[in-house]
Parts: structure tokens; C-alpha cells; sequence
């Protein structure tokens, strides 16, 4: 079973109560945030996003569906949360998800480039191999892109420029290792630290 279905079926079946997911990175994390706020949207379940356990809400007077999501890779506190009666989501990193992935149902991060592609061609029912691209190398901004594609899919065009300084960054880092490897110029890596600095600063403005 795919990580769509995993999610599809958690949300929906009231035997399972807890879910673990290596987020990978904060990109991929994102994704699969997006995708939970997605399904829970469209299965009408309320969404309680927590940072603290003395914060949980224990009584539901109108018995409303509800799901918890906690951010945390400190085994102390999941265990605690592990404990809770609520149905809750747990974005952490893969030491921690390796640790309850044979106890709870469990979600690897690394599988995401399968589970975006899936989303977009079976159950969205895309074709456009654009926007598949795009949201496996941005998986962050997948359903801003998606919505982007929605709204005017005969004029969709992907914004390139995003992957490109991304690519740019990375030329400068492999320029930068060769330059320190070779005893490069201390005048030219000191530049070539400036530049990475000034597209760094960029892509920030425009995340």
C-alpha cells in the first residue's frame, strides 16, 4: 500500500489512532502536511496542530472529527503522545520513525517522489508532466502549483526559475569545493562565499 492510501485509510478507520512520519526534510515535510490538511478538508475532520501535550483537547461536546498533528523528534515526549487516547500524526525525523515503525502505522518520507506522482496522475487525474517535475523537485510548493494548474491548466506553465537557483547554488558549492581542493585563490573563494550568500537571500524572498 502506497503512503496516499496509508493516509487515506488512517484518517477514515477509527481502529488506528496513530500515525509516525519521517519527514525527511522541512521541503518534504511540507508536502505531506499539505496532503493531511488535503484529505482532512475533504473528510471533514478538524485539524488540531499541537506544541504542547497540556494542550490537547479532551472533550468534544458535539463529537466533531478531530486528528492531532505534533512536530517532534524528542522520544520522550512521542512517548508520551504514543499514550494519548486521541488520534494523532506524528512528523518527526527517521531515527524516531524507525524506532515505531513495527508498532504503528508508519509513513517514509523517502518514498515521496512516488507519492507526488501518484497524487497528481491518480487521484487528481493530471497528465501534465510539467507539474509532476516541478512538485518532485519543489515538494514544498506542490499544492500552491497544483492550485496554480487548477485555476488555468491551458495556460500552465511551470516557474522554472525556482529550480534554476536552486541549480545555481549548487554550481557555486561544486565551484567552491574544487577551488578549496585545488588551493584556490582566497580572493576568489571569498567571492564565491558572497555569491552563495546573495542566492541564498534570494530564495528565501521568494519562499
Amino acid at each position: 500500500m502506497n503512503n496516499i492510501l496509508k493516509i487515506k485509510n488512517f484518517l477514515s478507520d477509527a481502529k488506528e489512532d496513530k500515525m509516525i512520519i519521517n519527514q525527511v526534510s522541512d521541503h518534504i515535510g511540507t508536502f505531506y502536511d499539505n496532503l493531511i490538511s488535503y484529505y482532512c478538508d475533504k473528510f471533514k475532520i478538524r485539524i488540531v496542530k499541537e506544541q504542547s501535550l497540556e494542550n490537547i483537547e479532551t472533550d468534544d461536546l458535539f463529537l466533531e472529527k478531530k486528528i492531532n498533528l505534533f512536530y517532534s523528534n524528542n522520544l520522550r515526549n512521542i512517548e508520551k503522545i504514543m499514550k494519548i487516547k486521541d488520534k494523532a500524526i506524528i512528523f518527526s525525523d527517521y531515527k524516531v520513525y524507525k524506532k515505531f515503525e513495527k508498532n504503528i502505522l508508519a509513513l517514509n518520507g523517502y518514498d515521496y517522489t512516488r507519492d507526488i506522482n501518484y497524487y497528481i496522475k491518480d487521484e487528481l487525474e493530471i497528465s501534465n508532466l510539467n507539474i509532476k517535475e516541478f512538485c518532485v523537485s519543489n515538494p514544498h510548493l506542490a499544492f500552491s502549483e497544483i492550485s496554480k494548474y487548477l485555476i488555468n491548466s491551458d495556460g500552465y506553465v511551470a516557474d522554472r526559475s525556482i529550480s534554476e537557483k536552486n541549480n545555481s547554488i549548487l554550481d557555486i558549492r561544486k565551484e567552491l569545493f574544487n577551488l578549496k581542493r585545488n588551493g584556490g585563490n582566497i580572493k576568489t573563494i571569498y567571492e564565491n562565499l558572497k555569491k552563495e550568500v546573495k542566492y541564498k537571500k534570494f530564495n528565501f524572498l521568494i519562499y
